[in-house]
Parts: C-alpha cells; sequence; structure tokens
C-alpha cells in the first residue's frame, strides 16, 4: 500500500524538513519512503515517524548513510504500531538529495508538507501492513531488496542485483551465504557510470578484459556472456539472475543520465549493443541461446540418463502395448506445434504460421541384435504419410560428422504407408538412400525398424542422439527447427539412447 507512481524529484535542502502524512488501516509494520541522489555519491538524511502530524510523538528514528540513488529507504517496526494517521518527515539531508513526489499527485486522507507546513504534491511512501492475506504472503515469498547499480554491489544483506559490470559483486544472504549474482550477455555502462548502449565505450557482446573485441564476428561469441558467467561459476552461488531475453525496445532519447548526444540509444542500439539471449534472424541466429543452456548446464548440473530397457524384439504387426514397459520415455511439451496468427507491435505487421501438423509427444527406442526400433506417439491422429516432410527422424550416430551432427534421416522420402527411406548425409543437406525402412501407422502413434547394419552399428553398445521432426521446412538452415511444424525435442535439442549392453 502506498504512493508509488511520480514524476519529480524534490529536493531536500539543508535545514529544511519535507514530509508526507497518511492513514494506516491495519497495524503498521513498516513506511519507506523513495530518494533520489541525483547521480551522486556520499548523500545521507534521516526518516522520523510522528503519530497523527509534524507535531505528533515520535515513533522512530534512523539515519541512512550512502543512499543509492532513487533507493527505498524503510523505518521498520517491531512490534507493529497500530491502526491511525501517522506522518514521515526527512530532515538534515547531507549532499544531493530528494524525495520523489508527483507535484501534482492528490489522495484522500494523504497531505504533503513542508517545514511542518501543508503544500501541494504527493510524495512516494510504501507502507508494511500486518494483515491477514500480508502474514500469508511472507511465510511463502521470500523477499529481497534489488540492487539496480551496475557497480556499487550489496550495502547489506539480502540484496539482489539484476545486472552489474564485470567482476560482479556476490550478494549474500542474512547467513552469510552466497545467495545470488547476476550475468548478462551486455551492459549499458560507460567507464565508471549508467549511459547509452549507443555512446562510445558502452560494454556490448563482445566487451570482455576491459575492451570490445575488434574482429568482424566477434559479436557471434559471447565474449562479455561468458566473461560473466565464469566469475558466476567460480563464485558459485546459489541464484544466478540472467539478463535479458527478448527486450526488443530501441528508445531514442534527446538525453541520458546527465548526457546529450545526436544520438541516444539506452538500452538496444545494434546488435552489438544489446543484451537479448532470443534467437534472431539475420544475425547471430540462436548462438546466445545455446551458450546460456551450456552454462545452465554446467551451473545446475544434468541428470543422469534413464536406463535402457533390456534387448528386445519388437514386431511392427505386433500389438502397441509392446512399447508400454520400453525406457526411457522422451516427453515432448504439448501445445509446441501450436498455430500462430498475431498482430505485430504495430498496426500493419501481422505474424501467422499454420505449418503445425503432427505434434509428437512421447518417443521410445528399442534394440535387438539387428534393428534399432523407434516409436512415436503424437497427440492427435497423423496425416496422411504423403504430406511434405511427413514425421522425419533425423540420427546421429556419431560415425560422420553430418549435417548440424546428423549423419542420417529417415522418412525425407516415404513410398507408402508401409515404407519409408533410410539416407545417409551426403555433405551438407545432400541425402544419399541407403535402405527401406518398413514402418507402421495407426491413429496417433507410428514405429519403424531400422537394420544396424545399414546405420553402422552392428553388435554391442548403442549411443545415439535423435529428433522427431515434422513439416518444419528445413532444407539446409538448422534454424528451421524453430520457425515451423513441430520438433521433438524442439530447436538444436536431441533425445539421447545409450543402450547398457
Amino acid at each position: 500500500m502506498g504512493a508509488t507512481d511520480h514524476d519529480t524529484p524534490a529536493k531536500i535542502e539543508p535545514g529544511h524538513t519535507v514530509g508526507q502524512s497518511f492513514t494506516a488501516d491495519s497495524s503498521l509494520q513498516s513506511v519507506a519512503g523513495s530518494f533520489p541522489t541525483y547521480r551522486t555519491t556520499g548523500a545521507a538524511l534521516t526518516l522520523r515517524l510522528r503519530r497523527d502530524g509534524p507535531q505528533g510523538a515520535m515513533v522512530a528514528e534512523r539515519r541512512f548513510t550512502n543512499v543509492i540513488d532513487n533507493d527505498w529507504l524503510t523505518l521498520p517496526f517491531d512490534p507493529p504500531q497500530p491502526k491511525g494517521v501517522y506522518y514521515l518527515e526527512a530532515i538534515d539531508p547531507t549532499g544531493e538529495i530528494g524525495w520523489w513526489m508527483q507535484a501534482k499527485g492528490t489522495r484522500k486522507g494523504v497531505q504533503a508538507y513542508l517545514d511542518g507546513q501543508p503544500t501541494t504534491g504527493l510524495r512516494d511512501y510504501r507502507l508494511g501492513l500486518t494483515t491477514d492475506l500480508a502474514a500469508q504472503w511472507r511465510s511463502f515469498f521470500t523477499f529481497r531488496k534489488p540492487q539496480a547499480d551496475y557497480f556499487v554491489g550489496p550495502t547489506g544483506p539480502d540484496q539482489w542485483s539484476w545486472l552489474e559490470v564485470y567482476p560482479q559483486h556476490v550478494f549474500r544472504n542474512s547467513a552469510g551465504e552466497k545467495e545470488q549474482m547476476s550475468v548478462g550477455v551486455a551492459q549499458n555502462a560507460v567507464g565508471g557510470r549508467l549511459g547509452s548502449m549507443s555512446e562510445k565505450d558502452a560494454k556490448g557482446r563482445s566487451w570482455h578484459n576491459g575492451a570490445r573485441d575488434t574482429r568482424p564476428d566477434a559479436v557471434r561469441y559471447g565474449l562479455n556472456f561468458a566473461e560473466q558467467w565464469d566469475r558466476a561459476l567460480a563464485e558459485d552461488p546459489q541464484i544466478v539472475f540472467v539478463t535479458g531475453w527478448n527486450e526488443w525496445f530501441a528508445g531514442r532519447y534527446g538525453e541520458f543520465a546527465g548526457v546529450k548526444e545526436p544520438v541516444m540509444f539506452v538500452d538496444e542500439f545494434d546488435q552489438e549493443h544489446s543484451r537479448d539471449i532470443e534467437p534472431m534472424e539475420g544475425g547471430h541466429g540462436d548462438d546466445y541461446y545455446w551458450q546460456l543452456v551450456s552454462y545452465v548446464r554446467r551451473y545446475k548440473g544434468v541428470p543422469k540418463p534413464t536406463a535402457a530397457s533390456a534387448a528386445r524384439t519388437m514386431r511392427l504387426d505386433g500389438p502397441w502395448s509392446q512399447w508400454d514397459d520400453v525406457t526411457p520415455e522422451y516427453h515432448a511439451d504439448a501445445g509446441a506445434g501450436a498455430r500462430r496468427d498475431h498482430d505485430g507491435w504495430n498496426k500493419y505487421t501481422h505474424f501467422s504460421d499454420a505449418s503445425g501438423r503432427n505434434e509428437p509427444v512421447l518417443a521410445k527406442v528399442a534394440r535387438d541384435a539387428d534393428h534399432l526400433y523407434f516409436y512415436v506417439r503424437c497427440a492427435q491422429p497423423l496425416s496422411p504419410s504423403s504430406d511434405p516432410q511427413w514425421m522425419m527422424l533425423f540420427l546421429s550416430t556419431g560415425r560422420a560428422p553430418g549435417w548440424e551432427g546428423y549423419d542420417f534421416v529417415v522418412d525425407r522420402t516415404v513410398k507408402n504407408d508401409h515404407t519409408g527411406v533410410l539416407e545417409a548425409n551426403a555433405g551438407g543437406f545432400e541425402w544419399r538412400a541407403v535402405a527401406d525402412v518398413p514402418l507402421r501407422v495407426e491413429g496417433r502413434e507410428l514405429m519403424l525398424a531400422i537394420p544396424r547394419a545399414a546405420l553402422g552399428v552392428s553388435g554391442g553398445k548403442v549411443r545415439m542422439d535423435f529428433k522427431w521432426a515434422d513439416n518444419t521446412g528445413v532444407t539446409g538452415d538448422v534454424l528451421a527447427f524453430w520457425r515451423h511444424g513441430d520438433a521433438a525435442p524442439p530447436a538444436r535439442f536431441n533425445y539421447c539412447y545409450e543402450s547398457g549392453d
């Protein structure tokens, strides 16, 4: 509860007091105000809380030093204060400091003051009230104070950062544990101050070791991101906060943080000076997404694969139930192949994609001495096998480099409802037929059998990656797995199968 929308940083002058009255409808645990320091350091002030008004009895007082720009300064109460009318005042300012307010704001039961006299406006304030609902929130959630500054680091325990320059600080909790660190792709920081991405020496994607890497393709290497991730892995906090995913907002300003240049773009400027991980066309593709995946795996680890079932022969003319106890099970998210039909951010761009067709939701693999058997179940009954790019199975056996690691593909060509074709990679996205593959389709299920000899995995242990893909439009660009149809697993991910013998 409180007032947090503001438009004016009202400066607090030495020898003067500024205040705000308010009414607490239930017992009061804390009160806070937001105070700008005009991008300076070393500012300080004292906060006091009185009952009833400027002349009321003193409830609490606290001196705050080294105030961070735009920080919320909080007076806590233990035990809580009873409901009623209160007056929060700021006195004895040091350095450059103000109190954020709405210059023309009004609210019933709330009054701004200057030197103990009513004045116009509505100063920022937050109330921590004790209610049954608030108690539930406190017992369920863990609250942390944000530290928005890129350089200062924590000013106390139980704070979290959202973005910092390298080397990032470790943010500890009240128990002294390493709780949180931030990792960013890039930072709109120039020297030791907050800046705009369009300024010279802003820390873009290629910034590392204190300078920008000038190689023409350095934007694709993720050097800034890697440097920050390596720092976080070395400290190993409980939580790593990564920013950002898809800001894609390039707002042009006349001035920012006291700097005026002909071109001022704060958070997004060009490919180098942006911090989005989301894949993009015409630039770095999905490079940063896979870099994120790689580091998250190093940070969190990955589960041990489920053991594969013992060898068995699967009969293509047998019951589908023969697959019921085969392990492991490979699951895919339902709804990934949903058709898209939506306006863009402007009034004349419309995005649509109706390529979603057969949506795999479950896959399995089995083996015997002569064959590898593959099973897939879709969300709905399968479309006719005569459809283009129908239910292709990409295989990576590790026997040859292949296309994007895949050295075989099944069902890129389907002869009929009972026969597909196994093809081996012939360089790039070129393929050559190796063997016919018997298959069976019924309702929403499909199974097929591939001769092990045709794959070069005759006898012994099997270790391979595989992916099902339908109507993705892939003809050599691996990003097609992102854009169209459905792939299980999505994008560049693969399922891994490893037999125990």
